[in-house]
């Protein structure tokens, strides 16, 4: 049994009362930001990091999966493609191909830190959403630990966009739990990558050798992405990182999912902290091993390790419907579907992005955003991508401004009134709708 303490009950100071509060400032929930300022709503943006972006910052996840089809169409408008524009026009933007889209993650915090205050969204960094506040059983804000002291902010409604469903979780929603791999991602520079990529194809059994060398000696393999610099040597590299405490380190390759699965529990602190050590000591053994024995990298030099775990699944909100693997093979839409999503790891197609899935089942003043949205395990696989949790992270913005607006819960919104809101924000919500 855990010993415990008792803490005495105080007052909390307001730091500020709005429309709309949104909790998380990764990529769905500065989008979902956005949305509900631009929609009219007084907005606040609570991030616990000093950098809006999340993953696709802190976290050095750079590729953009998703907003192209397998047919090369465009199936994302909105904030997602206004993003990667405006990314476009300052050089934040890489493209192995015109449908491969890779960020900067240090030219997306001026991009989104830009949108949220052209949108007027007030921003809280440094900010940790401890629990929701609830009044009359509906989420009517959060309590927040800051280095200003337990402070409060209170709202009409509010977007859990935290990734794990802290927010909603500590309010009391039911939320399945799923577990993936943890990994951390880096940049490095010096990579020669033709000479990398000339060497796997040319001597393929001496590459599959090396790998599993380097696997054997405690590390991780090292891919280069590209970036905005990479005409100078410099590389993003995913780090598909570790499925459970004893270390294990190799994956089955032949599936997507199987390759994925894990055991450790991105809500529990001594895994998350077994994860943060171990893998900056084994991207540290595999950068000696690749330079001394990898073609390509011989200069290799390590500029970045990402401040933020690289974090695939925890706690899924159930929502009033859960999106399921049937759905995403089956291609099914939705009269309440919020967007699309480009699918192109079971058999091609479109993934529809229903609203009632935002919405939890029995908590009212919430909207949930991102990899926390209601989906089985399967499915979470592509919905927890960048661009997809951008694009529920919209919806779930004008949706809380919408109800906001009517003076209704979010799970009495008409769904006509936020397709036609998010249509005139430039969302895709239909196959029919996408560029090619």
């Amino acid at each position: 049994m855990m010993k415990t303490i008792h803490e005495p009950a105080r007052e909390i100071p307001v730091l500020d009362e709005v429309d709309v509060l949104v909790v998380g400032g990764g990529p769905a929930g500065y989008c979902a930001a956005v949305a509900a300022a631009r929609r009219g709503a007084r907005t606040a943006l609570v991030e616990r990091y000093g950098c809006l972006g999340g993953l696709a910052t802190g976290g050095l996840v750079l590729y953009m999966d998703g907003i192209f089809d397998t047919a090369g169409r465009r199936v994302m408008g909105g904030l997602v493609w206004e993003t990667m524009e405006r990314l476009q026009a300052v050089g934040g933007l890489a493209q192995d191909s015109p449908t491969h889209l890779h960020v900067d993650s240090e030219w997306l915090q001026v991009v989104a830190d830009a949108m949220c205050h052209e949108a007027g969204v007030q921003l809280w960094f440094h900010a940790w959403a401890a629990s929701a506040y609830l009044r009359d059983g509906r989420v009517a804000g959060a309590i927040l630990e800051t280095k200003s002291g337990r402070q409060a902010i209170l709202a009409q409604v509010c977007v859990d966009a935290t990734g794990d469903g802290d927010l909603a979780a500590s309010a009391g929603a039911a939320f399945d739990m799923g577990y993936q791999r943890i990994g951390l991602n880096i940049k490095v520079g010096g990579v020669d990558r033709e000479r990398w990529r000339a060497f796997a194809q040319g001597e393929p059994q001496r590459a599959r050798a090396l790998r599993r060398a380097v696997l054997d000696e405690g590390g991780v393999l090292l891919g280069p992405n590209t970036t905005p610099h990479s005409d100078i040597g410099v590389y993003w590299i995913n780090i598909l990182g570790l499925d459970k405490r004893d270390g294990t380190t190799y994956h089955d390759e032949s599936d997507l999912h199987a390759m994925f699965e894990g055991q450790l529990s991105a809500i529990d602190v001594r895994d998350l902290s077994y994860a943060q050590y171990e893998l900056r000591q084994r991207i540290a053994r595999s950068l000696a091993f690749y330079k001394a024995n990898v073609p390509g990298f011989e200069d290799v030099r390590l500029l970045a390790i990402a401040p933020q775990l690289g974090v695939r699944e925890s706690r899924r909100i159930r929502g009033l419907y859960e999106l399921t693997e049937a759905d995403v093979r089956g291609q099914r839409a939705f009269d309440d579907t919020i967007g699309l999503h480009g699918l192109g790891f079971a058999g091609g197609g479109l993934i529809h992005l229903p609203y009632r899935s935002l919405v939890p089942t029995a908590v009212d003043g919430l909207l949930t955003a991102g990899r926390c949205v209601s989906t089985d395990h399967w499915t979470m696989q592509a919905v927890r991508l960048i661009p997809p949790v951008m694009v529920t992270g919209q919806a779930a913005g004008e949706a809380a401004a919408l109800s906001v607006r009517v003076g209704c819960q979010p799970r009495q919104l008409p769904h006509q009134a936020l397709r036609q809101s998010l249509a005139e924000a430039g969302a895709i919500l239909s196959g029919a709708e996408a560029v090619p």
